[in-house]
């Protein structure tokens, strides 16, 4: 035990250092999505109050802050610029701990989950921790580091819950949730499971409490925005939007807005784009129910397709031999986490059926994608996935190791997930080919 404890200290440490070293070497600076959370939270910080554009400061009504994903992660630095002024590298620094801190939880959750196998919640946190596209992600100001730190601390106390229910556990499920939704709206279903288990339970009372204390912490946001902007918001008006463009006629499945779309988002508040967008979509799914489903059969394929691998990104431009370095990387590692570990979700479900924790924890890996399929794919999109992928990997290896590989939940485990990422990526190939194709001679 007091081995296990001291590797995953080192495996922690040496992850760490591994993104503050690439945070430090690349030096990325603030552009797009990351551009306008650091405006932000710099405007936040200087008593400007929560816009994106500083000159909106006496009328933030005007201001369209609103659109981007928030504002957990806003806050987070926020509370960085006013402790020690707009300096990114503190970011880097405290991204490095926060992802740290994620791959120790990693390590406790596969601890919780299968505490048989000893060795394995060390390979299922190396899995994570080393990953190239999750260390990639700690070198930006991009929502995604803190968002994994906050899941997987919600997941991890959500399941010592569940093991030995209590009011410190309770509270902290509530406020961890709470804390979740804020960052990323797309927690809002592992919450609404909960809720069903409790309820399901009978236990209204702990369902009451829970509920009450993530809309502690969300219904002071959504009521201060509804009343600056003069409609109903939750978190963030990126919703409505964002399902119009990635489920229109003209959609791809990513992030590819038609001139139509273009045109009215820059004539337009994200608040009516927001409700316009929800508009849009259920006409579209009345209107082409079969183009519908074909699009949700191609973003599905997109998400779970071998060819997306992260480093076609701008800001590597400028390094060439990293870029193409860190695809290959990710390539190899994506295409072990997602042939392992979807084949682990399988064998984990079917041999551990009557395993409530167990089949909670698949559950809570279906709903990742679930949360963002329906809406637009990206390959960062897919990161929250990964380590439950991790963790199931890990599962698959001893797994295979303890009964052989021609044990039938295996090779069926096995089987089935190769079957799906070939059809997922075959499909992304027939599609995209020539998009992929212009991917790889950037990169290489």
């Amino acid at each position: 035990m007091v081995e296990s404890s001291r590797s995953i200290l080192w495996c922690a440490l040496i992850a760490a250092v591994i993104s503050m070293a690439l945070s430090f070497h690349w030096q990325f600076p603030p552009r797009v999505d990351a551009g306008a959370y650091d405006n932000i939270a710099w405007n936040f910080a200087r008593g400007f109050g929560y816009v994106e554009d500083a000159g909106n400061a006496a009328h933030p009504e005007l201001d369209d802050g609103i659109v981007r994903v928030g504002p957990g992660y806003q806050f987070f630095l926020a509370g960085i610029y006013a402790l020690f002024g707009h300096r990114i590298w503190i970011v880097w620094v405290l991204q490095a701990i926060l992802h740290a801190i994620s791959t120790v939880l990693v390590f406790r959750i596969a601890g919780l989950l299968f505490p048989v196998y000893k060795s394995l919640p060390l390979l299922a946190a190396i899995l994570f921790g080393f990953s190239p596209d999750i260390l990639f992600m700690t070198t930006m100001l991009l929502t995604e580091t803190l968002f994994l730190c906050v899941l997987l601390g919600s997941l991890y106390v959500t399941l010592v819950f569940f093991k030995n229910p209590g009011w410190a556990g309770l509270i902290g499920m509530g406020l961890l949730w709470g804390g979740a939704i804020l960052t990323r709206p797309v927690a809002l279903l592992p919450f609404l499971l909960i809720m069903g288990v409790l309820c399901a339970r009978k236990e209204f009372s702990r369902a009451v409490i829970f509920a009450a204390l993530v809309v502690l912490l969300v219904a002071p946001w959504s009521f201060f925005m509804s009343h600056r902007y003069g409609a109903f918001i939750l978190t963030t008006t990126a919703g409505g939007y964002d399902l119009w463009v990635g489920n229109n006629p003209g959609a791809t499945g990513g992030f590819d807005k038609t001139p139509e779309i273009q045109v009215f988002r820059n004539t337009h508040h994200s608040v009516e784009a927001d409700r316009v967008g929800k508009e849009k979509y259920f006409a579209f799914l009345m209107e082409h129910p079969i183009q519908f489903i074909e699009l949700q059969i191609r973003k599905t394929a997109l998400y779970f397709s071998l060819l997306r691998p992260t480093g076609n990104w701008l800001d590597l431009q400028f390094f060439p031999v990293d870029r193409a370095l860190l695809a290959i990387l990710s390539t190899v590692w994506t295409a072990v986490l997602f042939g392992l570990g979807i084949a682990g979700l399988i064998a984990f479900g079917l041999s551990a059926r009557s395993d409530f924790y167990a089949r909670f924890f698949v559950i809570f890996a279906v709903l990742q994608p679930i949360a963002v399929i329906p809406i637009i794919v990206a390959t960062r999109y897919r990161y929250a996935l990964f380590p439950f992928l991790a963790i199931a990997t890990a599962y698959m290896v001893g797994h295979i190791r303890e009964l052989g590989a021609k044990d039938t939940t295996i090779r069926s485990a096995i089987m089935g997930a190769g079957i799906f990422l070939f059809a997922a990526t075959l499909y992304d190939v027939v599609l995209h080919a020539g998009e992929i194709w212009t991917k790889i001679i950037t990169i290489l």
